[in-house]
């Protein structure tokens, strides 16, 4: 038996029957027929074949010979399996014969070869690890995981499956959050990019918007959009308050029963003559009784209609603004030193249609109550070093201020130029509590910085949309 290792390919083979085929060639040598393991579909199989072994060293192997033909596609395993066991007893009164040894020393070089090849597919220690550590299971618990101690040097139970579960879930959704955020980052700068001016002149009389539409959303969820020009709405933003300005067009979507319950509040942000398109062949159709029209006129400053869709029809619903237009503008530099909150005092006040701007709050106080589209922004003067820059429209109620709507980006680097940073959204005043609005800023940089002197370039203006 000196060349059991003569002939290559493992000590084992497989097949996929037929369902014709009963013979089933092996090549690797095996001390008896009981050496032989079977297994039909992963289940062992110890009855109905028997094995029919070669003669002779050179040609080690033999067949696994089934009675019956394996069915078709069943996976036909053939290995060797030597049991620990001695093949010679070697008395002390007698000499052991050459060929005895020679076969039992095969034995066991084919059995320590056969245990090789197992470990293959055994964990092992990386051979730089090799010593450090205790590889002892600890004691089972159902459901638990084996992970590394603290130390390093040993295996204990873990978290569950739920427990894994649950973390996979909190990095999807911190993932989902971290995506949300690159996307508002990316339309902040986007529109921050407009906002830089060489001619301030009469600013508070612009529009002060980029040429791509903007969204932010209030605290009932509400999307805000403005347009600043002409603008076609997409049926996926019903519910959305889209403040048109600069003599532009909104045109809605073509009417389908598809459609019914699609919705959008326009206002005229700016006093410019904007309207509201149908599409072609359609017709909106005013609940105050004035004629039927395809297009629909919004000429004054606080206009402001509701658009429904039954499926067959728009309906126009006008809602009177009734209400305040407040403009505040900050023209002189004001320091705002690092490492707090500072509130934005302004030291204009360009329009108050219903005297509600408090010098002591530097905003506005007692809103009657209503929504109210609020639109701020914020000049930095740009230094040798970018900064964080955020400002946030803070709102008063029975428990003192706090935040309610928020914008952030960073402030570029430079000489002789400034670069506004702006916060705008819908805010929602109660009937005698949370009353009044002012704007505050930080920014991160270690030394005061300044919110550069410009003729108009920081400005609040606060508009009533409804009630």
């Amino acid at each position: 038996m000196g060349a059991v290792f003569k002939v290559d390919g493992g000590t084992g083979v497989g097949f996929t029957g037929d369902g014709k085929r009963t013979v089933f060639p092996f090549q690797f040598a095996v001390f008896g027929s009981d050496d032989v393991a079977v297994r039909v579909d992963g289940n062992p199989v110890t009855t109905g074949f028997h094995v029919a072994l070669n003669d002779g060293e050179d040609a080690p192997g033999g067949a696994v010979i089934f009675e019956v033909a394996p069915s078709v596609g069943a996976a036909i395993s053939i290995r060797r399996y030597l049991r620990l066991r001695r093949l010679s007893s070697y008395g002390s009164a007698t000499s052991p014969r050459g060929d005895a040894v020679d076969r039992d020393l095969d034995y066991l070089t084919a059995a320590l070869g056969d245990i090789d090849w197992a470990m293959v597919g055994s964990l092992r220690l990386d051979p730089a690890d090799q010593g450090k550590g205790d590889l002892a299971l600890p004691r089972m618990v159902p459901g638990r995981a084996l992970v590394w101690n603290a130390q390093g040097n040993g295996l204990v139970n873990g978290p569950d499956a739920g427990e894994i579960a649950l973390a996979g879930q909190h990095g999807a959704m911190a993932q989902d959050a971290a995506n949300r955020a690159e996307a508002a980052g990316t339309r902040a700068e986007t529109e921050l990019a407009g906002f830089q001016k060489q001619m301030a002149g009469a600013a508070f009389d612009l529009d002060l918007r980029t040429q791509n539409v903007t969204l932010w959303q209030d605290e009932r969820r509400m999307p805000v959009i403005d347009a600043p020009g002409d603008r076609i709405m997409d049926i996926r933003e019903t519910g959305a308050l889209v403040r048109l300005s600069n003599g532009g067009r909104l045109s809605l979507p073509g009417v389908s029963a598809a459609r019914n319950g699609v919705r959008y509040r326009v206002v005229n942000g700016d006093g410019t003559m904007v309207d509201i398109s149908a599409a072609s062949g359609d017709q909106i159709v005013p609940l105050d009784g004035a004629a039927v029209r395809s297009v629909y006129a919004l000429p004054i400053r606080g206009d402001c209609v509701d658009l429904i869709c039954d499926g067959g029809r728009w309906f126009a619903a006008p809602i009177a603004q009734t209400g305040p237009v407040v403009k505040l503008l900050r023209t002189n530099a004001q320091d705002i030193p690092a490492g707090g909150y500072f509130i934005v005092e302004w030291d204009q006040v360009a329009e108050d249609s219903h005297g509600l701007y408090d010098a002591a709050l530097h905003g506005v106080g007692s809103l009657p109550p209503g929504f109210y589209h609020v639109d701020a922004g914020v000049n930095f003067a740009i230094g040798d070093t970018a900064v964080a820059v955020s400002a946030y429209v803070e709102r008063q109620g029975p428990a003192g201020w706090s935040t309610h709507l928020q914008a952030s980006d960073i402030v570029g680097a430079g000489s002789n130029a400034t670069q506004s940073v702006r916060v705008s959204g819908i805010a929602r005043i109660g009937i005698g509590t949370d009353n009044a609005l002012r704007l505050r800023v930080r920014h991160s940089d270690t030394i005061t910085r300044q919110i550069a002197a410009s003729s108009g370039m920081s400005w609040f203006h606060l508009c009533r949309v409804g009630g």
